[in-house]
Parts: C-alpha cells; sequence; structure tokens
C-alpha cells in the first residue's frame, strides 16, 4: 500500500492509490487521495464516482450525494452514479441540497431504470431552497398564515416567477409527486392563481403552458389531491367548454379543458370523456401530447385489467370491499422503478438465513407475491431475484392488475405472471412456491390469521416467507382518527377525503392526525385512502405474531429495518445477537413505539 506521505507524481497513481486505500479501508486516507486527484483531473467523472462510495461507507450521505450530482452533471449518462444517487436519496435525508448541481439531479430524472421519486424529493428542496422566488414564496405563506391565494397572485403577476419556469422545477413535477406540505402549499396556490387570476390569454404564453401542463401532470400522480376553495369550485362551475371548438383545434377551448384538468381527472370533465382520437386535434402541441399520452396510458390499462385471468369470482365479503376500493384508487400509482442487479436479493436474504440455505436460488425457483397491487414491489421483486425467479403476482383488483401489467411491458421485465385473485382461495393455485411474499395485505383481510394460513398451504418445506404487518404500537394515532366526528369514513367521496385530508394538513402539532403530513402516502389521495380511510384494517402486536409463528411451525429470521436501528437494538440486549426474539423487539418498540412506522416488516423461514 502507498503510504499517506509518499509524493504521487501524476494523476494515474493519484487515482491508484486512492483505490487501493480505499480497498484495504483507510477511508480517511482514501479521502485525501481522491481529493487529490480531482485537483489534477476535475473532470474525471470515476474519481467523483469512487470519492462518493468512500463518502457513502464513511456515513457523510450528504457528501456522497453531492459528489454523484457533480459527476452526473460532468456525464449525465452515468448509469451506476444515477442509480447510486437514488438508491442513497431513497435511505438517507441530505441536510445540504445546497451542495448538490441541479444539472445533476436533472440528469438523474432523466436516467432510465431507477426511482426517481427521490431524486424529485431532493429537486423540490432544492428549488425551493435555492431559488429566491420561491424560497420568498415560503417565507410568504407562514406569515400569511394559509393565505395561499395572495402568494400565488404574487407569483403569476410577477410574469411567471424564474422558480416556477425552471426546467428542473417542470421536470420533477412531470416525474415525481410533490410529498412536503410547505411545497404543496405554494403550489396549490399557484395553481389557484392559473385558476382565478392568470386570464385565458395570459395561458396562451409559452412559459405560462409549459407550467400549467406541468402543474396538470403533478395532479394526475397525486390523483388531485390538493384542497380547492369554494371560490375555485365555482369558477370551474362557470368555465364552460365548447366541444365543437375543441374539436377544431381552437387555443380558447384548449385553455379552458386544460384550467378543468388542473382540478379533475379526464373523465369527469366531459360527458362523454374526451377519447384518444379528439386528443389529437388538441392545440398548442405540449397540452396535446400530454393529454394523449395520458389517455393512451388509460387505455392501455384498461385493456390489460379485462385480460388478466381470473381464480374465481370474489366471495368473501370484506375481499370484495376491499377490492372495490382499490378499483377505484389503485394504490400506489407509481411512475419509475428502481432495477436492482439481477440476483442481488440473494445476498440481502443471505444476512437473514445464511448464503448456503440459498442454493436453490442457482436454479429455477418460484415466488409468489401474494396482494400485488399496482405491481411495483412485484417488479422490483422480479429484478432483485433475477432470471432464474419466476414470479406469480396475485392481487384482488382488476384495476391495479392493469397498471401492473402495463408497467410490467413498459420495463421489459419478463418472468412475472399476474393472476385476480382472494388469498382465501390461493389453493386453486397450481403450484406450491419456494419463496412467499406478502406485504401490506394481510391485515386488510377480514381475519388475517386464515389469510396467512392459506398462504402456509402454498408454501414449500422449508420455504421462505417474507410478511408486512400494522403495528398495533405504531397506528394507534390512526384508531384514534376513526372515532372522531369528522372522520368520513371508507369509501366517502373524493371531495370529501380531500376535504379531511386538508383538515388534516392544516393541524397543528400534538393534534392527532397532525403527524400524516410527514408520511409518504398522505401525498396522494389513493395513498390518502390506504393510509387513513381503508375499507378494513386490522392492528397486529407481535406477541400475537409470536403465537402465530410457534403454532405453525415457522423461525423468525429478522426484520428489515435501517442499520442504525439495528445498531440501537444490539446496544439494548448486547447478550443476544441479531436478529433477536420478537419478544426482545417487543421490549424495544415500548420503549420506541416510532420503530415500526410503516409496518413490520420481516422474513421468516419454514421447520420443515
Amino acid at each position: 500500500m502507498i503510504s499517506r506521505a509518499q509524493p504521487l507524481s501524476s494523476k494515474q497513481s493519484r487515482a491508484g492509490a486512492a483505490v487501493r486505500l480505499a480497498q484495504v479501508g483507510d477511508l480517511d486516507a482514501a479521502r485525501s487521495a481522491f481529493e487529490e486527484a480531482i485537483a489534477l483531473d476535475r473532470r474525471n467523472p470515476d474519481l467523483y464516482f469512487n470519492l462518493a462510495l468512500v463518502e457513502e461507507q464513511s456515513g457523510n450521505a450528504d457528501a456522497a450525494a453531492s459528489r454523484l450530482s457533480i459527476l452526473l452533471d460532468l456525464k449525465p449518462n452515468y448509469p451506476q452514479a444515477a442509480s447510486r444517487l437514488a438508491r442513497l436519496l431513497a435511505r438517507f435525508q441530505i441536510s445540504d441540497v445546497a451542495s448538490l448541481s441541479p444539472n445533476g439531479i436533472k440528469a438523474a430524472l432523466l436516467a432510465p431504470g431507477i426511482n426517481h421519486q427521490p431524486i424529485a424529493d431532493v429537486a423540490f428542496a432544492w428549488l425551493f431552497d435555492r431559488q429566491q422566488d420561491l424560497a420568498n414564496s415560503m417565507a410568504q405563506l407562514q406569515i400569511a398564515a394559509g393565505n395561499e391565494r395572495s402568494v400565488g397572485q404574487a407569483l403569476i403577476a410577477a410574469n411567471i416567477s424564474t422558480g416556477l419556469t425552471h426546467e428542473l422545477l417542470l421536470l420533477a413535477l412531470r416525474t415525481g409527486t410533490v410529498k412536503h406540505h410547505r411545497y404543496e402549499q405554494v403550489l396549490t396556490a399557484v395553481r389557484a392563481a392559473l385558476l382565478l387570476d392568470c386570464g385565458l390569454q395570459r395561458l396562451t404564453d409559452r412559459r405560462v403552458m409549459e407550467l400549467a401542463v406541468a402543474v396538470m401532470t403533478q395532479g394526475w400522480s397525486n390523483d388531485h389531491a390538493w384542497h380547492e376553495t369554494a371560490e375555485e369550485t365555482a369558477a370551474l362551475s362557470a368555465l364552460k367548454i365548447d366541444r365543437a371548438k375543441l374539436a377544431s383545434g381552437e387555443i380558447d377551448a384548449s385553455c379552458r379543458y386544460l384550467l378543468h384538468a388542473l382540478y379533475r381527472p379526464l373523465e369527469d370533465i366531459l360527458d362523454p370523456p374526451l377519447s384518444v382520437e379528439d386528443a389529437r386535434l388538441l392545440k398548442p402541441r405540449i397540452l396535446k401530447d400530454a393529454i394523449l399520452r395520458h389517455l393512451e396510458d388509460r387505455q392501455r390499462q384498461q385493456e390489460f385489467a379485462r385480460s388478466v385471468p381470473s381464480l374465481k369470482p370474489l366471495a368473501d365479503a370484506t375481499s370484495r370491499k376491499v377490492a372495490s376500493q382499490y378499483e377505484a384508487a389503485p394504490y400506489p400509482r407509481w411512475q419509475s422503478l428502481h432495477r436492482s442487479r439481477e440476483g442481488s436479493l440473494k445476498a440481502a436474504l443471505g444476512r437473514h438465513v445464511g448464503s448456503e440455505r440459498l442454493s436453490f436460488m442457482d436454479s429455477r425457483f418460484d415466488v409468489f407475491i401474494a396482494g400485488c397491487g399496482t405491481g411495483q414491489q412485484a417488479l422490483q421483486a422480479a429484478t432483485a431475484y433475477g432470471p432464474n425467479a419466476r414470479l406469480l403476482a396475485m392481487d384482488l383488483s382488476a384495476a391495479s392488475l392493469g397498471y401492473a401489467v402495463d408497467m410490467a411491458k413498459r420495463h421489459a421485465i419478463d418472468n412475472v405472471e399476474f393472476v385476480r385473485g382472494d388469498i382465501l382461495d390461493c389453493g386453486l393455485l397450481d403450484r406450491d412456491f419456494d419463496v412467499i411474499e406478502c406485504v401490506g395485505v394481510l391485515h386488510h383481510m377480514a381475519n388475517w390469521r386464515a389469510g396467512w394460513t392459506e398462504l402456509l398451504r402454498k408454501l414449500k418445506p422449508n420455504g421462505l416467507m417474507y410478511v408486512g404487518l400494522y403495528s398495533a404500537t405504531s397506528r394507534a394515532n390512526l384508531r384514534n382518527l376513526r372515532s372522531e366526528p369528522s372522520y368520513p369514513g371508507p369509501g366517502c367521496s373524493n371531495d370529501a377525503a380531500r376535504k379531511y385530508r386538508r383538515e388534516l394538513l392544516v393541524r397543528t402539532e400534538g393534534q392527532d392526525g397532525s403527524e400524516l403530513k410527514f408520511s409518504r402516502d398522505f401525498y396522494a389521495l389513493n395513498a390518502f385512502r390506504d393510509l387513513v380511510l381503508h375499507e378494513s384494517e386490522a392492528h397486529v402486536t407481535l406477541d400475537e405474531i409470536t403465537e402465530f409463528l410457534d403454532t405453525n411451525g415457522l423461525v423468525f429470521r429478522g426484520f428489515t429495518l435501517e442499520h442504525q436501528v439495528e445498531q440501537e437494538f444490539a446496544a439494548a440486549f448486547p447478550t443476544r445477537p441479531l436478529p433477536g426474539t420478537l419478544a426482545d423487539w417487543a421490549a424495544f418498540e415500548r420503549t420506541n413505539p416510532r420503530t415500526f412506522d410503516a409496518m413490520y416488516r420481516f422474513w421468516i423461514e419454514r421447520r420443515n
């Protein structure tokens, strides 16, 4: 190994020394060596990538993200950097957003094969932190105590501020969902100003049109979750659309249609709704292309939904209610997918059960995704398990499955097949499985134990299962909401759901439900229904899970948690190594009630 004190005579030798230092784990020395190499060769993207890896291994997520964004600014087509940045931002909260390169963020948003949502999150943070007019809008909202409209008027009156037409904002609105309550406030204000203050003539300005189309696209991402005032509702009712003029390509009619589309699903604007053929007549082109693409996507998903095979008609009353919820609001509506390295899940699972236990993955094996929803989990699993895996994904909702099939084709993932059915009927499936995943599903059944038992009938001897169940401890706050007079209840209208979501959004800290604005599922109406307004929901304790595992001869193999939580658990129970026992984790949860805020996610193994 080259010593830190040894003089290095060239760019190559300095880079080589940095790599060797990183390989032997001397991260501080490696960092210094890479920084010296970059000083000599500032446009070498590989140096930035390796330095980012060193920063990440050292626990410096901010520095790693900054280096990766600078790399992508230098070389936008660097797939490993975009993938690494997306994974990093999904795991860590970046505090120094200002150090990121906006061009690098943009390159990541355009990169294929990664999850764009964490990139969009940091794009919004960068914009609202660094763009002075948007930062001022945030301050104005705070001063105005919620008077969003005045802020929107000011932004629109300023000839559309630099921040509002920033290319990065428009791209982030199209590729991700706004998941921060303060950013949503500003953009809700902008939407109101587009409708109430902008005027149809102003919409014909290219910059204003681009902004309005991006906000419309954001509405499709969040299922039109944003609050609207009575004034906005009245203005929409008064804004008539002449269908003949729309069909003739008249700009005024198109602008009227666009304003409605900022607030309503396309299928609710006209009767009958605009067809794909109708959309081809719209002007200008930016509006036509966006609406045409959306209508074509929906049409294709509906066709796929009709073509998915079914085990049998749903018989269970609770299953039918739950299916009805997801037919109306497929969850989640996602746009991008992180493609894992083929077979990477084998390495991750090895830490739970031991690599020798996973030799079955070296040849053809069967995986069942029970309750796949819109397919995101199933398609991620398909890439992570690799080509040896043959996956079957099942769900109650045909609409959700249509979305999943469309996404599978879009991402060219061909080792998954889909079927509509109830877990209670999975005995009708023609094969058993080496691995079963059932995350976020059993607690929506009338009897989660009965559903789990049916799945076990399809698990091969010595098979593995990944389960996700709601924690009774972490969801106590949501149980309290259901008893409130203002709670609209499952199956409520979209308008009632929006109004209740708004009520929770403006609650002050400490009030029940005020903390939900920090949940990722708060920011789209389909996700909000899943989070707060579900048709059927059970909450489970670790004692109940222990009893079920013991009764059925199952072995707990560990939770999926952040490394920091595992370290805290290990410090609390130093004599009992990971994965620990469920009794120990129950004691840990009593002391740390937010440990399992999403749900208990854990691997189990069958003993026989």
